[in-house]
């Protein structure tokens, strides 16, 4: 059983990127319910001809964002699939609260991004958005580095001991 107190430095670094790393992406969530949709500039007399927009891949963004959820919700019940078939509940993880707030931000953001988008806010192409999932990324990636190196390695050696070692 693992306490609080024999965690090591990675366990902790790994508990605290599992936590933040959803909670960015969730707290952005959270701000768009005071987003409001931007005001239109006056009409110019002048007729553009050609006027450059961007359009985001509205589709594309949707999809991501529910597989983000989905894969969430699959960690989550493999957790405690793994929980109920050891009868042992892994404690200081933070596997349990990262599935919470990583499904509930990535299904929210895609819900409430939608709704948003109907009624004129411009959500995927806000800089928070954008920083915030670029954050997420990254500290997703820093994870997956950081529980690689703490990874136990292996002893078994790679040159025979049958054949004569070279250089020797």
């Amino acid at each position: 059983m693992m306490f609080p107190a024999t965690l090591s430095a990675t366990d902790v670094a790994l508990l605290i990127l599992r936590v933040i790393s959803p909670s960015i992406v969730l707290l952005t969530t959270i701000s768009l319910f005071t987003a409001r949709p931007s005001t239109s500039l006056t009409p110019s007399p002048i007729t553009p001809v050609t006027v450059a927009t961007r359009v985001p891949r509205h589709g594309l963004i949707l999809s991501c964002l529910t597989f983000s959820s989905f894969i969430y919700l699959l960690d989550g019940l493999t957790f405690v699939i793994y929980a109920v078939i050891n009868k042992y509940w892994p404690q200081c993880t933070g596997i349990e609260i990262n599935a919470l707030i990583g499904l509930v931000a990535f299904s929210g953001l895609a819900a409430l991004g939608s709704w948003k988008e109907l009624h004129g806010v411009d959500v995927w192409l806000l800089r928070r958005m954008r920083f915030s999932i670029f954050l997420s990324i990254v500290l997703d990636a820093a994870q997956v580095a950081l529980y690689g190196t703490s990874m136990p390695k292996a002893r078994a050696s790679i040159i025979s001991p049958a054949l004569p070692h070279i250089g020797a």
